[in-house]
């Protein structure tokens, strides 16, 4: 079979690519950049206390019971069944938050179900498309699909902090669920029925042998626990991205409507480092491109930390940790696309994501803690910048070359795979 280029990648796989695209960027990787508006106006109507309010990390835990299924049933199932349970789940959370009268508990749960059922609108699904189609121009596809969101979320905060003042903010949470709706469903009706060139027994068949070692085998691999330990360190202040943002900037001397705009930084700095990652992982060594992409935050959250009031200066810290975000959505697709089958994929991205999500609960302890003992965020970003800075030198302990590489299918473009 004859190869393609690389921009001809893209464009021979322009259905999947606008699926996942659209998909992630109405799903589970936007509310990093909106829910956190939400965080004062609630505290202020329902006076909870902000070492309380962190507490919402730990709903967490909750996606790690779901996540291995989630994963385990992509790469069975395919990519359109679950993805439709989460374009319809999802919103239906969020339509739930707009009830709320001011129990905490009820809070936590809705949050928890919002991460189990927006576990099914992360790249653990959508990335799976990129996976089996692309390999090439893999990073810029990753680029696209995970840079929707961060597009995404530099305009959906201004836009909510207009209609939380207008209308109040039960309205919207309610317009956030319209658009995750809308969204999802479109995604789901362009992604394709079944896996690309696989016929749907033959890919069944596939799937049944592989079930039963496909966890063991992963968990077996050196590489595995490098990326999952390493971005465990880097992501273990992931509670400052969501619902601590706004909190975190106002107690760096940020009004609100000053950290909206930091927040909008965040988010374009984000869509930079999304690019700027996807592109030098398809040209230089990934484990390097890996370090250098996720030491940024480091720099960032000390500044925060010690820069009070400094408006422009912690406004620019944002936006390195936000191209570090960028980055850190698209390294985990990439390095696990990179080392295992694709007919893994999903299942493994699903064990990298568990960890991920269990470093950040534990994130969301330590910053309880912190913020009952120091009444401030700086202790806990003075923490988060030592973990960021390990994390990024553990991804050069990565395999200069892909331990593990997958069997050519008929999904392949024919190349090797040692061209990603």
């Amino acid at each position: 079979m004859t190869s393609v280029s690389y921009l001809g990648e893209l464009r021979e796989n322009a259905r999947p690519l606008a699926a996942a695209s659209i998909g992630s960027g109405s799903g589970l990787m936007v509310a990093a950049y909106t829910t956190s508006i939400f965080s004062p106006y609630l505290i202020g109507q329902f006076h909870w206390s902000r070492s309380q309010f962190s507490l919402i990390g730990l709903t967490m835990f909750s996606t790690l019971l779901v996540m291995p299924f989630i994963g385990r049933w992509t790469d069975r199932f395919g990519v359109r069944p679950m993805a439709l349970a989460g374009a319809l789940l999802l919103p239906l959370c969020f339509l739930g938050y707009s009830f709320q009268t001011g129990s905490f508990p009820l809070f936590m749960l809705l949050s928890a179900s919002v991460l189990a059922t927006g576990s099914a609108t992360t790249p653990a699904v959508w990335c799976r498309l990129v996976a089996e189609n692309f390999t090439r121009a893999r990073g810029l596809a990753l680029f696209i699909v995970t840079g929707v969101p961060a597009l995404v979320g530099a305009i959906l905060p201004r836009l909510l902090v207009v209609i939380n003042d207008t209308w109040g903010w039960r309205w919207g949470y309610r317009a956030l669920a319209l658009f995750f709706l809308i969204g999802g469903l479109i995604a789901v009706a362009l992604t394709p029925p079944q896996e690309k060139g696989l016929d749907r027994e033959d890919y069944r068949s596939a799937q049944a042998a592989e079930r039963k070692g496909a966890f063991r085998e992963i968990l077996r691999t050196k590489a595995f626990w490098i990326i999952t330990v390493a971005m465990m360190l880097c992501l273990l202040p992931t509670q400052l991205h969501a619902a601590q943002m706004v909190l975190m900037l106002n107690d760096s001397g940020l009004t609100t409507a000053m950290a909206a705009n930091a927040i909008s930084a965040f988010a374009i700095g984000a869509i930079v480092g999304r690019g700027a990652c996807g592109l030098a992982l398809d040209r230089f060594q990934p484990s390097r491109v890996a370090a250098a992409s996720m030491v940024l935050p480091a720099i960032g959250y000390a500044v925060i930390a010690t820069h009070y009031g400094a408006v422009p200066v912690v406004t620019g810290a944002m936006l390195l940790v936000g191209l570090a975000y960028g980055a850190e959505s698209d390294l985990p697709s990439f390095l696990v696309a990179r080392h295992f089958p694709v007919k893994w994929f999903s299942s493994a991205m699903s064990l990298v994501f568990c960890g991920i999500l269990f470093a950040s609960a534990s994130g969301a302890l330590i910053l309880s803690g912190m913020l009952r003992a120091f009444d401030s965020f700086a202790p806990f970003l003075l923490l988060s910048a030592g973990s960021v800075m390990a994390g990024s030198l553990l991804f050069l302990l990565l395999p200069k070359t892909a331990a593990a590489q997958e069997e050519l299918e008929p999904a392949d473009t024919g190349m090797s795979p040692q061209a990603v």
